[in-house]
């Protein structure tokens, strides 16, 4: 298939998330898994964002405020304006920027110290994984860290998967019975690890339950030059 098509989908899901936002916060998957939020916050908490903080795809800012409460500024982004405007009247802290911008699209204005991102990596197409991975070596500094929430295979069994897609999808229905395909990637957490290495990350990850997993990475020291 070719690259239009993958636009498309790119295009849809977009579409998807900016109607879903009304709905999101009541179906989301860890709206109906509080346990398991409950120990994805504590790992959050044990990984200590501070200092400059991005947050990619931030949606209805479910994990912003955490955030920012350790952050010296964060700046957190998605492409859904709908989203922005719930997660703004939700988290009204002067160290919060939002930005609404196609994430394959913008560019950093600076380094950050953190980047964090939950339910995205899913979203990012296989075709675009190392460009993403790119992107987020531009936006941290030299000792940046990265901490990821996202779904485990086993979620597929509770899925439309699509067959017939320019790269991994599902269909997701919305309340008022509109359907929509979305990229979904599901991650194998070694075989994540094993990709992430050979783009020069340092990455462990951490399954919580049946259906999520948490992952800490950063980049690999260069060895000292002679």
């Amino acid at each position: 298939m070719s690259g239009v098509d993958l636009e498309a989908l790119l295009a849809e899901q977009v579409a998807y998330y900016r109607e879903r936002a009304a709905e999101y916060d009541q179906t989301s998957s860890l709206a109906a898994d509080e346990p398991s939020r409950a120990i994805l916050a504590d790992a959050l908490e044990a990984f200590a964002p501070r200092g400059q903080v991005l947050e990619l795809a931030c949606g209805t800012g479910q994990w912003t405020a955490m955030l920012a409460k350790r952050s010296v500024e964060l700046t957190a982004i998605d492409s859904s304006a709908e989203m922005l405007a719930i997660a703004a009247a939700r988290v009204q802290d002067s160290r919060v920027r939002f930005i609404q911008a196609d994430i394959f699209e913008w560019r950093p204005e600076r380094q950050y110290d953190v980047v964090f991102f939950s339910a995205w990596l899913s979203h990012v197409p296989p075709q675009r994984f190392e460009v993403f991975w790119m992107l987020v070596a531009e936006c941290l500094d030299e000792a940046g860290r990265v901490f990821i929430i996202d779904e485990l295979p086993a979620v597929a069994a509770h899925e439309q998967v699509l067959t017939e897609a320019p790269a991994p999808a599902v269909q997701r229905s919305l309340n008022s019975g509109a359907r929509y395909r979305t990229v979904k990637v599901f991650y194998e957490p070694g075989q994540l690890c094993e990709r992430l290495a050979a783009l020069g990350w340092d990455t462990t990850i951490q399954q919580v339950g049946w259906r999520f997993f948490y992952a800490i990475s950063k980049r690999k020291k260069s060895p000292p030059s002679r």
